[in-house]
């Protein structure tokens, strides 16, 4: 069914036909919706950057970018091997949130950021990655990411030399009174796609 829009005579008061209406309203209670999912005083950040391997296999690795500081893998679940590789896991972060992009933690939110992840992967009959995807929620935090919300997205894209994993996402802090003092706060545009 197609619900076409006119102009409607001068004389008629203009009516949304009801499957827009209901769409409208849908947008218009997800938009209310996140105006209250994000507290009061709360700024949310835009971070993206690359995470570099240190020990993989002691799931060591840093973060390079809007993070700045050690990513360790600190559970490790495999879910299925075929015909996707998926696993879970829990992780922690131990840095900064680089708002002045100086890719120096002098004076920007540092502390522990708690991660859980979701990981999917497609490898070759021989055991090399075809590609890898990751999906990771922010879990709970300390220091000036205590109260800390968000979640990262990471892509795993084999190289001649390795894997290159980059990540992108939003880091949301429950109080950002560090980050203001600097002037130099990059809030996250509101946006996808």
């Amino acid at each position: 069914m197609s619900t076409r829009l006119t102009r409607p005579p001068a004389t008629h008061r203009y009516r949304v036909p009801g499957p827009l209406r209901a769409g409208l309203a849908a947008v218009a209670a997800a938009a209310v919706m996140l105006t209250l999912a994000v507290p009061a005083g709360a700024t949310t950040y835009s971070v993206s950057g690359r995470q570099i391997a240190v020990n993989e296999d002691a799931g060591k690795f840093k973060m390079r970018g809007g993070l700045v500081g050690p990513w360790r893998i600190t559970s490790f679940t495999e879910l299925a091997t075929d015909p996707i590789y998926r696993a879970k896991g829990t992780e922690r972060f131990n840095g900064c949130l680089d708002v002045g992009r100086d890719r120096s933690c002098a004076g920007d939110p540092s502390g522990t950021l708690l991660f859980k992840f979701r990981y999917w992967a497609k490898f070759a009959s021989d055991g090399s990655l075809i590609w890898g995807s990751c999906w990771h929620p922010v879990s709970g935090g300390s220091g000036d990411f205590a109260g800390a919300d968000g979640v990262l997205t990471m892509v795993d894209t084999p190289t001649d030399q390795a894997v290159a994993t980059r990540y992108t996402g939003n880091i949301t802090l429950a109080d950002d009174a560090k980050a203001m003092r600097r002037g130099a706060a990059r809030p996250a545009a509101s946006h996808c796609g």
